[in-house]
């Protein structure tokens, strides 16, 4: 089945009541197409929002429980409610090492890993340490209108490629400036088998037909 990860970040047009309205609306829309949709909220409303759709934490710690004060451990987001955890985001960016790390602990702790590239090279070097997907986001187009599908259709076919070298038992998800079911189609006509979007979906006046139209584009 397509995956589609919606990052909520920190936005706050995401947080709270307004973040409890797009997650119902997203199982609404994963049920009827037949679209996996899984949302990465803020880590105060993993607890509040995991009974409604499948929650992933937007970061973790390579940190054991114990006394370090400030990490997010595996441990803490499963049990508010998370089935998994994204990696090495762009915006948390982490060493090779720690990345190993994480994706360790994750698994000790039955957490999907879904763990970010900048480039195809990158990913196939993460893929070998096993994640369950790798999420290829060029940093010059993440927050942008200028999807990766149509910009960069080359990076996306270059990441299967290599990722499928590396790893056959890792997918490959796209993200960065997606924002249309013409966006999720082409990715997944190049081998993507799903696709990730933050901002196209925060800054959006109609955020729910927006969710939508990229979820249908993965059918």
């Amino acid at each position: 089945m397509s995956i589609f990860v919606i990052n909520f970040k920190s936005y706050q047009e995401m947080l709270g009541e307004s973040g409890r309205k797009l997650a119902e609306h997203s199982k609404k829309i994963s049920s009827g197409l037949g679209v996996n949709i899984v949302i990465a909220p803020a880590f105060t409303d993993i607890r509040f929002l995991s009974g409604i759709v499948p929650v992933i934490a937007q970061h973790i710690d390579s940190a054991e429980p114990g006394a370090h004060t400030g990490s997010i451990t595996a441990e803490s987001v499963k049990m508010a409610g998370a089935i998994g955890t994204i990696i090495n985001h762009s915006e948390r960016k982490l060493s090779f090492e720690d990345i190993e790390l994480c994706i360790a602990r994750a698994k000790k702790n039955d957490l999907m890993t879904i763990c970010c590239a900048d480039s195809p090279e990158t990913a196939a070097s993460i893929a070998k340490l096993g994640p369950d997907y790798v999420l290829i986001e060029p940093p010059e187009l993440i927050g942008t209108v200028n999807s990766v599908s149509k910009t960069s259709p080359e990076i996306i076919k270059r990441t299967v490629e290599l990722v499928k070298s590396a790893n056959q038992n890792v997918g490959v998800i796209c993200g960065a400036g997606v924002s249309t079911g013409e966006d999720a189609r082409i990715a997944k006509s190049l081998g993507a088998i799903g696709v990730a979007a933050a901002s196209a979906v925060a800054k959006s006046k109609t955020p729910k037909r927006v969710i939508e139209d990229v979820a249908s584009g993965l059918v």
